[in-house]
């Protein structure tokens, strides 16, 4: 079957690369995949629908069928000519890609980060509920009182302000004198405060509390987390929600 009159073989050949369908990926594999109007008489413009090309493992050729302009926002990766690979080591030489970071979450040496001494100012330490004999403020670890929540506080929390972004490692935790304490707990937290709570460990992760009042418990988290807020969400307690703290972790220089 012939052409149309109209269309020219190679306006034919990057139309049907153009409209093909693939599987797009910028996690390992990624699909090399041209923007191109036959005719508005501009060459085709390579590119990768990521933003950072050093994600990739392999290339390969792609079409898409829609324009690069329409990935999220950072994307796409223009190139300059057309380039494919299978080999992760040839792509970072070609886009000339840096030696990732070690994990700017590691803490060698977790250390308290301020409740206990006071470091962290009362502002900072808000709760979903106070008694009126006990604020969120006064949940420091050894603390002559502590914070207790109201009674008909069914999803009770405390968080904890650290201003900048810290390496969180780890809680400590002790109940309320002799009659009220957390046996189990959750941690989330925020890497910057505009961003959505996240679970330490994912959201199944339940970490074991107190047995008694007054002796603390120290809870090492499996991977530290960078945050800027950290919340405990208590989820199981004797005699009522009463609860003093310590985060562990590094601050930044």
């Amino acid at each position: 079957m012939g052409l149309p009159p109209d269309v020219t073989t190679e306006e034919c050949i990057f139309s049907l690369q153009t409209y093909i369908i693939v599987t797009i990926s910028c996690h390992q594999v990624c699909f090399i995949g041209s923007e191109y109007n036959p005719h508005s008489g501009i060459s085709p413009r390579w590119f990768l629908p990521c933003e950072d090309p050093c994600e990739c493992t392999a290339i390969r050729l792609g079409g898409m069928r829609i324009p690069a302009s329409s990935y999220r926002q950072g994307a796409p990766h223009y190139l300059n000519e057309l380039f494919l690979s299978e080999d992760s080591d040839e792509i970072q030489a070609y886009f000339d890609c840096q030696p990732a970071e070690n994990n700017p979450a590691e803490c060698s040496s977790p250390q308290p980060l301020g409740m206990e001494d006071g470091t962290i100012q009362d502002e900072r330490i808000t709760a979903s509920s106070s008694y009126y004999c006990c604020s969120a403020s006064e949940a420091r670890l050894n603390h002559d009182n502590g914070w207790i929540a109201e009674s008909d506080d069914a999803n009770p929390w405390i968080e904890v302000d650290l201003v900048e972004p810290t390496v969180v490692s780890g809680v400590i935790t002790q109940g309320y004198r002799g009659t009220l304490y957390v046996e189990k707990y959750m941690v989330a937290y925020k890497k910057q405060p505009s961003f959505d709570y996240e679970h330490v460990n994912g959201n199944i992760k339940v970490f074991i509390g107190n047995t008694d009042g007054h002796t603390p418990v120290t809870s090492l988290f499996d991977e530290s987390v960078e945050a800027t807020v950290v919340r405990i969400e208590p989820t199981e307690w004797y005699g009522g929600v009463g609860l003093r703290l310590e985060l562990l972790g590094c601050r930044r220089d």
